[in-house]
């Protein structure tokens, strides 16, 4: 069973802020949708979201998120004078679906926008906006499935299992397989593990990087 970073309690809330956040991005300011997902990944944001900060999930609306997400990645206050949106626009939608997304899967939004880039997942819109939640999940899980990190693909090169994987490179079976799932930034790893999976699956470690 998933553990999620989070109560569900505080879903709803932090759902709403990233939501509005990339809605005022692109419609209210102009920016290109997938440079502002780049900019909310490069400003940490997105990891305080994921590991459940109540700063950021319970905290701030979606115009200070998007202030912040400006100001750390130019270095630069934005003068923003603007009255928070409640606009349930397609945008909006994007934001809203990919922190639900997020939260059920434990994945990464880095992971999640890497594997479904913005523009795809404005084109779920028409179809899934109306949708139970469920068949967004649905969704975006078969993009991961025909998506493999390149850790499994590595691995099933070698012909070894995750088990076996585990035994011979001395990594727990859980890490390996959230690095395989995209639930951890094999990015983010210590050295020393992605040495020791390197070394089991006899290749350079640059090879399993995503």
């Amino acid at each position: 069973m998933m553990t999620h970073a989070y109560s569900q309690l505080y879903l709803s809330k932090a759902s709403r802020a990233v939501g509005n956040m990339l809605h005022d991005a692109v419609i209210e300011f102009g920016m290109d949708g997938e440079d502002f997902l780049k900019r909310f990944i490069q400003s940490d944001i997105a990891e305080e979201i994921e590991s459940g900060n109540p700063k950021y999930i319970a905290g701030k609306s979606g115009l200070e998120l998007f202030l912040e997400v400006i100001e750390k990645t130019t270095g630069k206050a934005h003068d923003a004078k603007l009255i928070e949106s409640y606009e349930r626009s397609p945008v909006y939608w994007v934001g809203w679906m990919l922190t639900y997304y997020q939260w059920y899967s434990g994945r990464t939004f880095k992971s999640i926008i890497d594997t479904v880039p913005y523009n795809e997942l404005l084109g779920l819109y028409g179809t899934l906006h109306e949708a139970d939640i469920e068949k967004s999940y649905e969704v975006l899980d078969v993009h991961f499935e025909k998506s493999e990190s390149r850790l499994k693909t590595a691995r099933k090169h070698c012909g070894l299992t995750q088990e076996e994987l585990a035994d011979e490179s001395g990594v727990s079976l859980n890490t390996i397989r959230a690095y395989e799932r995209k639930s951890k930034d094999i990015n983010k790893a210590q050295f020393d593990i992605v040495l020791r999976l390197a070394k089991a699956l006899k290749c350079d470690i640059i090879e399993l990087l995503n």
